[in-house]
Formats: C-alpha cells, sequence, structure tokens
C-alpha cells in the first residue's frame, strides 16, 4: 500500500490550539502596550507645565545663596524673585508661569555634606491635573559656593 502524507484531525486540532494560545498572548501584549502609550501620551501634555516652571526655578536657585522668605505658597530668594502659588497657576514675579496646578507647595530645609558644608534645600511638590495626576517633588540646592 501507497503511505499517505497529510494532516490528521487530530493534528488540525493541535495546530489551531497552538495558534490560538499564540494569538491569545500577542493580543494581551498588545493590549498591554498600547494602554501604557495612551497613558505616556496623557502625561506628556502635562509635564510640559511642570517643565517651565523648572527651567526658571532653577536659573533662580543657581543665582542665589539665601532665601529672604518661605511660606507654603510663597517663596523670595535674596534677590528678590518671588515665586507665589495662587489660583491654579504659579507667578514668577506676578507673571503666570505656568497652569493647570492643583497644588504646589516649597519648603526650606538645610542639609551638611561630607565637607561640612551647610546646604540650603528647597524642596518643591508639584500636582498638575490632567485625566491622570502628575506628582513630583524635587530638591533644589542653593548655590553654597
Amino acid at each position: 500500500m501507497k503511505e499517505q502524507k497529510g494532516i490528521t484531525l487530530t493534528s488540525l486540532v493541535l495546530y489551531m490550539m497552538l495558534l490560538l494560545i499564540v494569538i491569545g498572548i500577542l493580543a494581551n501584549i498588545s493590549k498591554n502596550f498600547y494602554s501604557n502609550t495612551e497613558y505616556i501620551k496623557d502625561l506628556g501634555k502635562y509635564t510640559a507645565e511642570y517643565n517651565k516652571f523648572n527651567m526658571y526655578f532653577i536659573e533662580d536657585v543657581k543665582n542665589n545663596k539665601n532665601l529672604y522668605s518661605s511660606e507654603p505658597n510663597k517663596i523670595v530668594f535674596e534677590d528678590g524673585t518671588i515665586y507665589t502659588y495662587a489660583q491654579n497657576s504659579i507667578y514668577r514675579n506676578k507673571v503666570e508661569i505656568c497652569n493647570k496646578i492643583d497644588n504646589c507647595v516649597f519648603e526650606q530645609k538645610e542639609e551638611i555634606d561630607k565637607n561640612n558644608f551647610t546646604k540650603k534645600i528647597i524642596n518643591v511638590k508639584l500636582q498638575i491635573k490632567g485625566s491622570k495626576q502628575f506628582v513630583t517633588e524635587n530638591d533644589y540646592v542653593l548655590k553654597y559656593w
């Protein structure tokens, strides 16, 4: 008798089950990837406000050695530059530099480093509103040399 080569019903069922498992895994990976890209795309809208604030604030921190005063919603540098959080916006010398801010808290701290220099640190906590909350907390070191 001639040997017949072909796909049996059992092997066809196994191939179909394997194909369904592979398609299920790829669908799950794809779903997770696209849900994460939506999160990143949405987050980018609100980090622009943080970047605007950061650009001005770093310049002022690096140009000053001391603070004149520090309150939770207001900070005054020794050169007279004032940052104020009011009405969901941050103002630098009465000019709005960023908006859509849920909360902004300034806090002054001091820290002694390994060379016995006293560093003055400004801790800034920001919450930016959107479909997802962007929350960040950063320490800025005033000029100490």
